[in-house]
């Protein structure tokens, strides 16, 4: 039954690549705004996922070869580090995954560690891949938001490793939400173990 059940799991993962591959017009062995791709296709909205087969340095950024994604104009909007990158006071390990935002108006980024990975305090959960377990950063290269790989104390509230509720943090790095690892006090009330709950910058439970 578990075979089965593989089966059919790695089966539709190809229908949809042969889907999604199919919905799109490539160009191949094309060299666009100076950089050589095996394969690219743009987007009705105009941005642009490409194939590089070599490593190159874009935007001050080493990019690893493989998959990368630029905006309508040719801004990096996805792409993987081809070495460890010192990047707004964070070291990010080679084979990170840098996101910044597709919509305009939105700031900041999220990376996808290779593994788990201790930034600014905190063990962050790694996943290896492109649409893996994120960790987000603010413009100013504050931690944001981050599933840890284990519970974690933040600002004496005993946050649950969850692959559900992430861990969010005020840009001053004060908590914000978080799920509960642990029963938590507070003016005379109990909050229990498994609740979700939000704090707002002076470090108060929000209402329910």
């Amino acid at each position: 039954m578990k075979n089965i059940k593989l089966l059919i799991r790695i089966t539709l993962f190809f229908m949809i690549l042969i889907f999604l591959n199919n919905c799109k017009h490539w160009e191949y062995n094309i060299q666009k705004n100076g950089i050589y791709f095996k394969k690219i296709s743009q987007s009705g909205a105009g941005n642009y996922m490409g194939y590089m087969p070599d490593n190159l340095n874009i935007q001050e950024f080493p990019c690893e070869k493989g998959w990368i994604h630029f905006n309508k104009n040719w801004e990096l909007l996805s792409f993987q580090l081809s070495q460890d990158f010192m990047y707004k006071g964070t070291l990010l390990p080679a084979h990170t995954w840098i996101h910044f935002p597709f919509q305009e108006g939105r700031t900041g980024y999220i990376c996808s560690f290779p593994h788990d990975y201790q930034v600014q305090g905190y063990l962050c959960g790694g996943s290896g891949g492109y649409k893996g377990t994120h960790t987000g950063f603010y413009e100013s290269g504050k931690l944001r938001s981050f599933f840890p790989s284990e519970n974690v104390m933040v600002d004496s509230v005993y946050c649950d490793a969850s692959l559900l509720v992430n861990v969010n943090l005020y840009e001053n790095g004060k908590i914000k939400k978080c799920k509960l690892a642990g029963d938590y006090q507070t003016n005379g009330k109990t909050f229990k173990k498994g609740k979700t709950i939000e704090f707002d910058e002076n470090g108060n439970v929000k209402s329910d």
